[in-house]
This record gives C-alpha cells, sequence and structure tokens, in this order.
C-alpha cells in the first residue's frame, strides 16, 4: 500500500488540504495504495512552482542540446525500469499486461523523439526588402496544465509533457482520480534525470476541488486536456475566462469500413482489436464497423465466434481482455447493451471470470449489435466498453456518408483490396487520422493526433505537437538610412 505524495517545487508532500483517498485495482475491487489530494492550497503552490520554474529557472537558460540530454535520459530510465512501471500500471488501471508495457515502451519512444527535436526549432527569415531584417521566433507558451484521463495514464502523460518541455515550458500535471499511482513514478524519473525542480508538478486531487481551478488559474498559460466532451466544455469555458489556448482531444465513435474485397484474414484481428483493446475504453477505438453488405453474415459469424472464445481475467495475468475501470463504468456499459438489445440484436461474448477472488471486479462481456441502423444511438453515442456495432453498407458512397454521420471525427480505418476505394474513401472521410488495412501500428509517436467536429481540435504527437507549447514573436528591425 504505497502512499502518492504530492510533488510541488521538487518537494513532496504526503499530507494536502483535501485529505487522502485510494486507488482501487479493477481486477479485484481491492485497494493498492493511497493518494494525497490537492485542495486550493496547493494548486496555488503548484502554479506558482511551475511559473518560479519558467520564469527564473535553469531550463530555458540551458542550451537546446543540453535539454535534449535530460530528455533522453527520462526515456532511457523509463526503459529501465519498464516491468515495475507497466505492473502498477497494470494493477492501476486494469489493462492487460501487454499493453501496459506497451504504455511504457511509447512512453520513453515519446521523450527520445522529442529529445531529437530539441535543438531543431528554427523560426525563420521574412524578405522585406533592402534596409530591413524581419525573423521569427518560437518562444515557449509559460505554464502548460495537463489533464490526464484514466484509460492511459503513463503514456498521455509523457505525450504532452515531452512537447511541452522540449518548447521550454513548466508544467502542472492532474491525474485522474481512478489511476494516480504511476504519475507519482513519472516524476520521480524527471527529477532523477536532472529536471530542475518545479519544471513538473504533480497535483492528485478530485476534479471537483482542483480541476476547474487550475483551469481558471492566471498562472496557467495553456492546457492540454483529454477526455469526455462535457469534460472538455467545462474545461474551454474555464480557460476562456483568461483567454488561454487549449489542446483538446475528446473521444470519438470511430468507423471502421470493410469492403468485401478485403482480406479477412487479417482485416478481421485488427478490426477486433479495435474495439477490444483496454475492454474498448481507448478514444479512438473503431465501434462502428460499416461492412459491404454482401459480406455481412460470414463476418458477423467469424467476429462472433472470436469474442465468444476470448478470455477475461486479472490484468496482470494478461488476459485477452481485462476489466473497466470501475464498478460505476461497469454499470454505465451494461445500461449499453441494455439500449442495444431494444435497438437491434445484441451477440454477447466471453463469459465472466469465475474466480472468486474476481468477483468484485468490474469486468463487462464484448458484444456485438447487428440489426441496428446507423441513426441507433447505439451507434452513435461512445460507450467507452467493448461494443462492436455492425452496420451494412452497399456502396463506396453509402459508407462515406455513413462513416461521416456522426458528432465525433477522431480516426477512421478502411480495409480494402482496392487502391480506389482506399484513396477515395481516405480523402472524403472528416477524420484527422485514417488507416488503410491497419488501424494502429505500434510505438506511433512520430506522427499528429487529434480530431474532427466534436473530437477536439489540436494535435497531439509528432512535430505537430510542438506549436502547442509555442508561441511565434516576429522581430522587425530597420537599419541605415
Amino acid at each position: 500500500m504505497q502512499h502518492i505524495p504530492l510533488v510541488i517545487g521538487g518537494k513532496e508532500i504526503a499530507e494536502a488540504s483535501d485529505g487522502a483517498a485510494e486507488s482501487f485495482d479493477p481486477s479485484t475491487g481491492s485497494a493498492i495504495g493511497s493518494y494525497a489530494r490537492a485542495g486550493l492550497t496547493e494548486v496555488d503552490l503548484a502554479v506558482s512552482a511551475a511559473r518560479q520554474a519558467f520564469d527564473a529557472g535553469p531550463w530555458l537558460r540551458m542550451r537546446p542540446f543540453e535539454r535534449a540530454r535530460i530528455l533522453r535520459r527520462i526515456g532511457e530510465l523509463m526503459l529501465e525500469r519498464r516491468d515495475d512501471i507497466a505492473r502498477l500500471e497494470s494493477r492501476d488501471s486494469g489493462k492487460p499486461l501487454r499493453d501496459a508495457y506497451w504504455e511504457v515502451d511509447c512512453s520513453a519512444r515519446f521523450f527520445e523523439y522529442y529529445a531529437g527535436v530539441a535543438d531543431k526549432q528554427h523560426g525563420s527569415s521574412i524578405p522585406l526588402g533592402r534596409g530591413i531584417m524581419d525573423w521569427t521566433v518560437r518562444d515557449a507558451i509559460g505554464v502548460s496544465l495537463q489533464i490526464i484521463p484514466w484509460n492511459y495514464p503513463f503514456q498521455l502523460i509523457a505525450r504532452g509533457v515531452a512537447p511541452a518541455l522540449t518548447a521550454g515550458c513548466a508544467v502542472v500535471i492532474k491525474p485522474a482520480s481512478d489511476t494516480p499511482m504511476s504519475a507519482y513514478e513519472f516524476v520521480k524519473i524527471c527529477r532523477e534525470a536532472g529536471l530542475p525542480d518545479g519544471q513538473v508538478n504533480l497535483v492528485n486531487g478530485r476534479g471537483s476541488v482542483i480541476g476547474d481551478a487550475l483551469a481558471r488559474h492566471r498562472g496557467v498559460d495553456q492546457i492540454t486536456f483529454t477526455g469526455s466532451v462535457p469534460t472538455g466544455t467545462r474545461v474551454l469555458q474555464a480557460a476562456a475566462t483568461h483567454a488561454i489556448p487549449c489542446s483538446m482531444e475528446l473521444g470519438g465513435k470511430s468507423p471502421q469500413i470493410l469492403f468485401a474485397d478485403a482480406d479477412m484474414d487479417k482485416a478481421l484481428p485488427i478490426i477486433a482489436g479495435g474495439f477490444l483493446t483496454h475492454a474498448g475504453q481507448v478514444c479512438n477505438a473503431g465501434t462502428r464497423l460499416l461492412v459491404e453488405r454482401r459480406a455481412h453474415d460470414a463476418v458477423v459469424a467469424r467476429l462472433h465466434d472470436h469474442i465468444k472464445g476470448l478470455r477475461l481475467g486479472q490484468a496482470t495475468q494478461d488476459p485477452d481482455m481485462g476489466p473497466v475501470i470501475n464498478a460505476g463504468h461497469k454499470a454505465d456499459v451494461e445500461r449499453f447493451y441494455d439500449l442495444a438489445q431494444s435497438e437491434g440484436e445484441l451477440l454477447m461474448g466471453a463469459e465472466l471470470p469465475q474466480d472468486p477472488a474476481l468477483q468484485n471486479g468490474a469486468y463487462v462481456r464484448p458484444a456485438l449489435v447487428v440489426g441496428v441502423t446507423n441513426q441507433a444511438r447505439i451507434a452513435r453515442e461512445e460507450i467507452f466498453g467493448p461494443i462492436l456495432s455492425v452496420i451494412p453498407f452497399d456502396t463506396p458512397d453509402e459508407a462515406i456518408a455513413m462513416a461521416n454521420d456522426s458528432d465525433f471525427g477522431l480516426v477512421a480505418g478502411i480495409h480494402t483490396g482496392s487502391i480506389d476505394h482506399a484513396m477515395r474513401l481516405a480523402q472524403d472521410l472528416r477524420v484527422g487520422q485514417v488507416w488503410v488495412n491497419a488501424f494502429g501500428i505500434g510505438l506511433d509517436v512520430e506522427f499528429p493526433f487529434g480530431g474532427y467536429k466534436l473530437s477536439g481540435f489540436g494535435r497531439e504527437k509528432g512535430l505537430e505537437a510542438i506549436a502547442t507549447y509555442q508561441q511565434i514573436k516576429n522581430i522587425c528591425v530597420r537599419f541605415g538610412s
């Protein structure tokens, strides 16, 4: 039962003004640790520490290659502690152990990648004629507030903090209350790697107590948020009170589009992984399957056989699928089963674990929903659970129209043997990321990620993410007579 302190200005605070709470293993329902909960006092302290680090600390005074060495060392330390972090993350979030190992590996890649960018952030010169020199420089935006969700806590901290530090910012991290454990390991690694005190600060706590206060704090210059649309809306409203920019990643109802000419032996495992990974608790989960009508029945039969054969179980035992995050979310997902039965036909998958030690775990069964249209609620609302709606189409135009007929626009997958289908759909789909005969390729930190419509705005990952944490300053000098 480890106790997680706050970390503010390099100092650990074990007892905070909003008391303490426990973190629970979703696989068993048992407590695995406790954490200090920040109140308004610690909000002010954390933002002040970050502001002091940004305004007067050594980070911005370092040469870029010196910052790069520290960033690279952070990634190295993550890999050295890969096993311990992955097991902690598996217990805290309920994801199968292999996914937790991926999470650590991806986190390290962010620091490797952005370390390589640190000394390559160039401005540009603008020709205005003789006697005038004009150029741009990229300034760090200041203090970045990182509001982290519970589904991939370690990796999503790294995804935002690495480019923020590369740009020169100081950071305040607010993890989700359901998954507070690994953020402390992240901060310890940063400090050990040589990151100056106050450059990264950790404030666990209740969103209802400190979330709004952090977003409204006049010492915060930028917010990176990943989470639900309703919570994101509240963050945007708070940020608007002092006119600061935000990067918002708000989820989706991502389509996977399957043509009858696809290689089914390759496509179906990809489609299954697209809605089953981490029990469907993934913002870009492919939970709408649009399948060409003549392949529909055979595809449904094969997918149903697949989910019936899955093994559910304790996350650290690396099952095919682990639990959802907590009992409350389990109840939310199960309400969608009831909705699915009222709108179409529900085809259930794997049985719940029978081990008595797991009876208090937050397990749900994977499921397919057939006989629904694209207008059904089950096909339009984000479930954040392992439920796939299967909808037939007849023509590419119909597939495009259905895929785009959504409030969300995060990612899409296209499965086809036709280059014409692939290119046509990739061109016309209103989403931020298109996969062709794939739905993710592993440690994909190099290319930008973000959505259209209610999926948010701004881009994480890749070189594009650096701009989130910078402001462009133009300098113009007239000289001579």
